[in-house]
């Protein structure tokens, strides 16, 4: 499969199939999402492959509405950054697209859920999830992207979909 092909069949995937998805391609689709451009070629990102179903349960709680898709993901990947890195934002936000293209090279699906700066009753996201997963103090998190086995259909993009008055050439 190409990249133009891979980027038309992506879609956000909110029901998963309960199929465990092997660690090995887990581990696969982070090593090949970790040689993405960062600043500097800084690499501040760290993926904490989760597949306890316990801990994506409680993931899926600290933000429960906008998490709901991972009631049925049976694996998710937390995107996490030095906070240090002037860039962090950006070069997290590209490993999370990474992955998000290579779940479809793999025959899976996936969603993207915000971490950063969400809140759920008061209490930071972004906080819960740290302690969930004994993330460092000196580290963010960008999002969770869950991971599974699709178990439900969704149309390919087309071009047409495409707003051609986004594009500018030259000038705005």
């Amino acid at each position: 499969m190409d990249l133009k092909e891979i980027i038309i069949k992506r879609r956000s995937i909110r029901k998963f199939k309960d199929q465990p998805v092997n660690l090995d391609t887990l581990t696969e689709i982070s090593k090949y999402a970790l040689l993405a451009p960062s600043g500097m070629n800084s690499k501040p990102v760290d993926l904490v492959v989760v597949t306890e179903k316990e801990k994506i349960e409680q993931i899926m709680n600290s933000r429960k509405s906008a998490f709901s898709f991972l009631k049925t993901s049976p694996a998710c990947i937390v995107v996490t950054s030095y906070q240090s890195s002037s860039t962090w934002i950006s070069d997290a936000s590209i490993v999370a697209t990474y992955v998000q293209l290579l779940t479809v090279e793999y025959g899976l699906g996936s969603c993207w859920g915000h971490v950063l700066e969400r809140y759920q009753e008061s209490a930071s996201v972004e906080e819960t999830i740290k302690n969930i997963l004994s993330i460092p103090n000196n580290y963010r998190v960008l999002c969770v992207i869950g991971i599974g086995y699709p178990d439900e259909i969704k149309s390919e993009h087309t071009l047409d979909e495409v707003n051609r008055t986004k594009l500018h050439y030259n000038n705005w």
